[in-house]
């Protein structure tokens, strides 16, 4: 017998949805509004919310995963400190 215990995430029950991911969506949209209708930057809104698309798409190297978090696992790794140890054999 199995024992399971509900998720921690907040999950909203249509297809893997976050409130994480309503949030990050709901910035990238009123951002966009505000430069695209109120300033002279419409392609920089345009820009943004390509960007902001392409983050919210789901992928599948694991269940509920956004290309952002993906996307933040892979500046992690870019930007973190590596040591490199070069042996020579003799």
């Amino acid at each position: 017998m199995y024992i399971t215990l509900p998720s921690v995430k907040r999950n909203l029950g249509f297809k893997g949805l976050e409130v994480n991911d309503l949030i990050i969506g709901g910035i990238v949209v009123i951002v966009f509004l505000i430069l695209f209708c109120c300033t002279s930057f419409k392609l920089l809104g345009l820009f943004l919310l390509i960007i902001g698309i392409f983050l919210l798409i789901p992928i599948t190297v694991s269940q509920k995963n956004r290309m952002y978090k993906v996307m933040m696992l892979l500046f992690k790794y870019i930007f973190s400190k590596k040591e490199f140890t070069y042996l020579k054999n003799n």
